[in-house]
């Protein structure tokens, strides 16, 4: 029984552990990165978003995971356009982590 419980997280993990980035919804997909010059003066600031992400073979693939994460946050908010702040991995895992400053513009930027 432990073998077969074993064997079914192990298959969980390795399939959670992809080669390349998660596909973010289409809501998220929408929001574009932003100009800061243009959002700055053009778009009203909704507010900050952050994500993590331990999923991904390279330390790029959870980056990316973790700036679709911080996207996804952002459509939530209502958001059109996000700016990030920070993207990189950190920590004794590696965990791949995105700050960024979500906008809603109303005219094309």
């Amino acid at each position: 029984m432990k073998s077969a419980l074993h064997a079914a997280l192990a298959v969980l993990v390795l399939a959670g552990c992809g080669s390349s980035p998660a596909t973010p919804s289409s809501a998220a997909a929408s929001v574009q990165d932003g100009d800061p010059a243009t959002v700055n003066r053009d778009c009203k600031l909704l507010g900050t978003v952050s994500a993590r992400s331990l999923f991904g073979l390279a330390d790029d693939i959870r980056v990316q995971n973790a700036m679709n994460g911080a996207r996804e946050k952002a459509a939530a908010m209502g958001a059109t356009h996000v700016v990030f702040l920070t993207s990189d991995t950190q920590g004794i895992l590696n965990t791949g982590q995105a700050t960024a400053r979500a906008y809603r513009c109303d005219k094309p930027s």
